[in-house]
C-alpha cells in the first residue's frame, strides 16, 4: 500500500536510495501535520520527536546566536527534509523550525523509526547509503559555493529557481533578509548585487518577481 505523498517524501535525504519495498515499510510510520503561517513546528532545545519532510509550503530553520540574535540556517521547501541529525544523535532539536506559509509536513516519529531500523539490517543499510549519498552531494555544493563570490552565488540561485519555475520567473517567497542569510551575505549586500544585475540588464525585477534576461 502506498503511503500519502510517497512520490514526494521518498526522494528526501534519508530515503532516496532505498528500495521500493523499504520505502513502503517506512511509509507506515508517516503522520501528516498541517501548520499555519508563522506556526512553530518545534523549538531549539525541545526533545526530538522525529524528523520531517515538507510536502507543501516552506519551513525556516534558525538558531540562537550571541546576544540573543537568531541566525537563519536554511529554508526547507517541498520534497526536502529536516531534523534527521537530531533523530540519530540522541540529542534535542538543534534549531527552531517555523512555518513561513501554510504547510503540510510528513512527520516520521523517532521511536518507531529507530525501532524499525534496528529490526531490519537491510533497511538500516539503505538509510545509511542514502545519507552518505546526500552528504557527498552537500559537500560538493559547499565546495562550489566556497569558490564563488556573492554575485556568483546569487546568479546560481536565480538560475536554479528559474529552472524550477514553470514559467521561468523567480518569485521571492521569503523576505530578502532570509534569502541573504541563505546565500551567506548581509541584506544590504544582496540588495546591492540585485541592483548591479538590474543595471547590467541581466534581470528585470518587478515587486517580488524576477525575470532573467
Amino acid at each position: 500500500m502506498t503511503a500519502p505523498h510517497q512520490g514526494l517524501w521518498s526522494k528526501s535525504a534519508l530515503f532516496h536510495r532505498m528500495k521500493p519495498e523499504q520505502v513502503g515499510s517506512i511509509g507506515s510510520l508517516l503522520r501528516l501535520r498541517q501548520t499555519g503561517a508563522g506556526e512553530t513546528v518545534f523549538r531549539e532545545g525541545d526533545d526530538c520527536t522525529g524528523f520531517f519532510v515538507v510536502l507543501e509550503g516552506a519551513v525556516q530553520l534558525r538558531r540562537s546566536g550571541q546576544e540573543g540574535r537568531e541566525t537563519v540556517l536554511s529554508v526547507v521547501r517541498s520534497g526536502q527534509s529536516f531534523a534527521e541529525a537530531a533523530v540519530f544523535s540522541g540529542g534535542p532539536f538543534p534549531a527552531t523550525a517555523l512555518a513561513l506559509e501554510p504547510s503540510l509536513l510528513a512527520h516520521f516519529p523517532k521511536g518507531s523509526l529507530l525501532k524499525m531500523l534496528k529490526e531490519d539490517p537491510d533497511l538500516c543499510l539503505g538509510a545509511l547509503e542514502s545519507l552518505a549519498s546526500w552528504h557527498h552531494r552537500l559537500t560538493f555544493q559547499v565546495q562550489q559555493l566556497s569558490q564563488e563570490d556573492g554575485t556568483g552565488r546569487l546568479r546560481r540561485w536565480l538560475g536554479d529557481q528559474a529552472l524550477e519555475s514553470r514559467d521561468g520567473i523567480v518569485r521571492l517567497r521569503v523576505p530578502k533578509k532570509v534569502l541573504a542569510a541563505q546565500l551567506g551575505m548581509a541584506p544590504e549586500t544582496l540588495s546591492r548585487l540585485l541592483r548591479n544585475l538590474r543595471d547590467r540588464g541581466e534581470i528585470h525585477e518587478e515587486g517580488r518577481e524576477i525575470r532573467l534576461r
